[in-house]
């Protein structure tokens, strides 16, 4: 072009540029932005805004350059120029900087480009700044009549939930859900739940819930189980009761229930009254062995084994029907109350009912035992379970142990070999320990005798 006498002017290098733009050429565009300065060509914003996005990709000695030929040169940046330059930042990772060149646009009364805006609230919403992103959102849609993305609330109501934010959650969940009626999807609508179980939202829970189910997506325990805390954290235990019918007898664990026995077991007129409910709940519909069992296991935790007692009693009124785990809490209540002979009763019961001893039922047998002063069944109990094909539990060896150490009983040592032949670490310190209190009761013994 030169060679032919035709002068390039600033449209040409303006092309020429931008032609770089797409796939960063920086040593290209260095060289053509000197071309139009060498011909005494002054550089317009656009051309500016074009290397800047250049310089996208390099580190600052590239940009800040540019930035002060704007300024020497009395050139005023615009929208697209400082969304070019919040870009750069924001692909850096520098919040900070960012936040400084859109406080600069709105000094200067630039209302700034969706795509900077939006840059900058999901780079707030990635490093964790919810409440930052959310503040972002708020102050522009206030003074603007554009509306961001969905991309972006999303971005907020990821970070809201992230720190179980409520307030966030709240807003970003009904503006995304029910204003821009999209799909946050399953990952996010768990972390609405985990925030609804925190600050007791049952309401939010149960709108998350429809949402899951709307999207063919099936109730898994951990929902379940946000809904159940949610409805506890307001003491809303009749409501949180009627979800364990919801919920399928293979997918509850303990954990799901926690959230109720924790009210329940706080003393015994809240287990009372919890009671009540349970009869109130029984005229509406059947009541679950699992609800049954949660109430035994808050009387066994209140320490009131007459009441758990009495619970188990009324499983036929409720036309329920215990299983090995109703058993399993009464038996570890006869262990606090030491209460041998209830203790059998129960076990009996067990076996009436078609349930056979499993290693946890023999574990709670050796542990109700040596409770006892008289404790030779404990040994019979042992052989009964090795030869049930259940392996004894470590615990239960040093029960044992422990239990013929403190009384004089020379079976302690049977006891430590055979924990050791089963597999067991038999620690030096803890044998030295057995050995000790086995010789200060043999002398204590001897002596009175």
């Amino acid at each position: 072009m030169k060679k032919q006498g035709v002068k390039p002017d600033l449209d040409t290098y303006s092309y020429l540029l931008k032609s770089m733009a797409r796939n960063p050429r920086t040593a290209d565009a260095q060289a053509v932005w000197e071309d139009m300065l060498g011909v005494g060509l002054k550089p317009d914003v656009g051309i500016f805004n074009v290397m800047i996005e250049i310089c996208r990709s390099r580190n600052s000695s590239f940009l800040w350059p540019l930035i002060h030929k704007m300024q020497n040169l009395g050139i005023e940046p615009n929208a697209a120029t400082y969304t070019h330059i919040i870009s750069y930042f924001v692909a850096s990772k520098n919040i900070e900087c960012a936040l400084k060149y859109l406080g600069i646009m709105k000094s200067k009364g630039i209302e700034p480009e969706l795509k900077a805006l939006q840059m900058v609230v999901e780079i707030a919403a990635e490093s964790g700044n919810a409440r930052l992103a959310l503040d972002l959102i708020r102050d522009f849609e206030g003074d603007s009549v554009r509306r961001l993305e969905g991309d972006v609330w999303l971005s907020c109501l990821g970070a809201s939930v992230n720190v179980l934010w409520k307030e966030g959650v709240l807003e970003c969940w009904n503006f995304f859900v029910h204003e821009l009626k999209l799909n946050p999807g399953e990952g996010i609508c768990m972390g609405v739940l985990n925030t609804a179980a925190r600050h007791g939202l049952p309401e939010l829970a149960t709108d998350v819930l429809e949402l899951l189910n709307t999207s063919n997506i099936p109730w898994q325990e951990p929902h379940f189980a946000a809904l159940i805390e949610s409805f506890c954290a307001v003491g809303k235990i009749k409501e949180a009761l009627a979800v364990l019918d919801l919920i399928p007898s293979s997918m509850g664990t303990t954990t799901t229930y926690l959230p109720i026995l924790n009210h329940v077991k706080k003393d015994v007129d809240t287990f009372d009254a919890t009671w009540a409910l349970m009869d109130d709940l029984h005229k509406e519909r059947p009541l679950t062995l699992v609800s049954l069992n949660i109430i035994i296991q808050a009387a066994v935790d209140l320490g009131d084994l007459q009441r758990a007692v009495g619970a188990f009693k009324s499983f036929n009124e409720y036309n329920v029907k215990p299983d090995r785990e109703t058993f399993h809490m009464l038996l570890n209540g006869t262990i606090d109350a030491k209460h041998k002979v209830l203790g059998d009763r129960i076990l009996q019961e067990m076996l009436d009912a078609g349930i056979v001893h499993d290693g946890e039922t023999y574990r709670l047998m050796i542990e109700l035992g040596l409770t006892q002063e008289v404790y030779e069944d404990v040994f019979m109990l042992l052989e009964e379970m090795k030869s049930s094909g259940f392996v004894p539990r470590e615990d239960s060896y040093k029960g044992i142990v422990k239990k013929c150490a403190m009384n004089g009983d020379p079976r302690y040592g049977v006891a430590l070999e055979e924990m050791a032949e089963m597999g067991y670490v038999v620690e030096e310190e803890f044998v030295k320990k057995a050995k000790d209190y086995y010789e200060r009761e043999k002398k204590y013994s001897d002596s009175v005798v």
